[in-house]
């Protein structure tokens, strides 16, 4: 099988799971707390991001979505950012979120009118998205270890985002880091192949987690640590 054929299966699962946990989100939002209606947002704000790039791509002969990736990064990170002030109810970080959201969209606006007249890849962009998103489900995991309130993890909403997301995160940190030692010492098809078909893969895994979030009741919480 060749990689093309893999690259356009790993896209279409791809797609269907952000679609996926878009319909879960829709279907169950009246009935999710504020957080888990944030994340129902982002699931359907990627559809909507997805959609535009179906439509645009065709009419300007582009390859990728590379060049929506700002807004998609500033969305997502926004929308992640509310959902998790919900979860943590934290002073700090409700004071925080703001500056920090606001910085990195300046940063990702500014990246992108740096290079407005080449559609290029945004590695450090990716990175720093990717590390906001880390420190979000540490912050969270940081906060059950210290409350011990949840008795069931495994039926806590927000557990199995943070999963989603930490799984997500180090895969995409790990195909950055070695990208270019596969491309060294390796091959440029091997790169090509992590890059589109591993890559979404773990996509996959995080929106599967969205979707399975979404679905959730939200579990009973007690104080165990008294």
């Amino acid at each position: 099988m060749s990689i093309k054929t893999l690259a356009l299966i790993a896209g279409q699962l791809t797609v269907w799971s952000v679609i996926g946990a878009a319909i879960v989100g829709l279907s169950r939002f009246r009935r999710l707390p504020p957080g888990l209606r944030y994340l129902a947002l982002l699931a359907c704000f990627d559809v909507l991001m997805e959609l535009t790039v179906m439509a645009v791509k065709p009419v300007f002969h582009l390859e990728s979505n590379l060049f929506l990736f700002p807004v998609i990064a500033i969305g997502e990170i926004g929308l992640l950012a509310f959902a998790y002030r919900e979860a943590l109810q934290s002073a700090t970080f409700s004071r925080v979120m703001p500056w920090v959201v606001g910085a990195f969209s300046i940063y990702a606006l500014f990246d992108c009118w740096v290079e407005f007249h080449r559609i290029h890849y945004p590695t450090a962009l990716l990175i720093l998205a990717d590390l906001l998103q880390f420190s979000l489900a540490t912050l969270y995991f940081w906060k059950l270890l210290r409350e011990l309130r949840v008795e069931h993890l495994r039926q806590d909403p927000f557990f199995w985002v943070s999963v989603g997301l930490l799984v997500f995160v180090l895969g995409d940190l790990l195909i950055m880091l070695f990208s270019n030692y596969l491309l060294a010492h390796y091959s440029h098809q091997l790169q090509i192949l992590v890059i589109v078909v591993v890559r979404p893969c773990f996509l996959v895994t995080l929106y599967s987690c969205y979707s399975l979030a979404l679905w959730m009741h939200p579990p009973k919480v007690s104080s165990l640590g008294s």
